[in-house]
């Protein structure tokens, strides 16, 4: 929750960081300090990327996708309550999303969608979460 300019409480946009990417130059020696260094068990491997669970979190490490990308050694995920209010808000604020919504997973009646866009400084910012299929 939060508050608008008149002080009302406001459900918020986001509910909260679902996944923290990470780039490496060496991601196999990173996975192994934050699986054996740091105890974060591996949930899986798909595309060269290694996802490990950090609590309420997923941290993602992979190999760095481009080393002149601005800030590309951080990727994050935010999980949106309601998914195309989401949308709808952030493309109402000037956000101009990379490219459109992609299914990464399907389950049912719903899937798994991962949407990316760019914060001020080039920084990459997902949209990632449930929604009706």
């Amino acid at each position: 929750m939060s508050q608008d300019e008149t002080g009302r409480t406001t459900p918020s946009l986001l509910s909260g960081v679902c996944q923290i990417g990470i780039a490496s130059a060496a991601p196999e020696k990173l996975v192994a300090f934050y699986r054996d260094v740091l105890g974060f068990p591996v949930l899986f491997e798909a595309g060269g990327m290694t996802f490990m669970r950090a609590g309420a979190t997923s941290l993602m490490i992979g190999a760095v996708p481009d080393a002149k990308a601005p800030s590309g050694d951080v990727m994050l995920y935010f999980e949106p309550a309601d998914w195309n209010a989401a949308e709808a808000k952030l493309e109402a604020s000037g956000v101009v999303f990379d490219r459109p919504a992609m299914a990464v997973q399907r389950e049912g009646a719903r899937e798994h969608m991962l949407r990316p866009f760019k914060d001020p400084e080039g920084r990459p910012i997902y949209l990632m979460g449930w929604r009706a299929a």
